[in-house]
């Protein structure tokens, strides 16, 4: 192998990574998820989404994580969860509501937006979770791993018990 093509495969490869990192980057903006665009279901048969909500899907048929904890402490631990995993930014915040992160893959850094709702009902918090890939048809069960991940570490933590009360 000559000295330059030594150079040249790997310098090939390097700028093919950036190319195709680039490219999902430009391919799938961060668009925030608000209070009033929580998704009401995922697509019919999709592969890539999952949902804690009455329209559940790819989630053990969970319709809801009730507790009884304050919102405000609830949703406190649920951005600590958020903010101890790997390459997760918060990009919408409206506290005590809702809260919208991107979790990035690995290698390619293809998004995925995780999105937690609470809300009081009866005296309990009650939270709706949302999990999809911005690209692509399968996730190969990411998206439902981590609610599920998610879904067994709220129900685990000791919090406070309290009455939720909004106001």
């Amino acid at each position: 192998m000559t000295k330059s093509r030594k150079y040249t495969i790997p310098l090939g490869i390097l700028l093919i990574y950036f190319f195709s990192v680039s490219a999902i980057h430009f391919s799938a903006p961060d668009r925030v998820i608000g209070p009033d665009d929580f998704p009401d279901q995922c697509p019919e048969n999709s592969l890539n989404c999952s949902i804690i909500s009455s329209n559940s899907h790819r989630s053990e048929d969970l319709t809801e994580i009730r507790l009884n904890s304050s919102l405000e402490e609830v949703m406190q631990e649920v951005n600590s969860w958020i903010n101890s995993q790997p390459r997760t930014e918060i990009i919408g915040n409206w506290y005590p509501e809702q809260t919208h992160s991107v979790f990035r893959s690995l290698t390619f850094r293809f998004p995925d937006d995780f999105v937690v709702r609470g809300f009081c009902d009866a005296g309990t918090t009650v939270l709706e979770v949302y999990s999809k890939s911005r690209l692509g048809i399968s996730d190969i069960g990411v998206n439902s791993k981590r609610v599920m991940d998610f879904t067994k570490h709220i129900v685990a933590v000791e919090m406070a018990t309290s009455e939720c009360v909004t106001g």
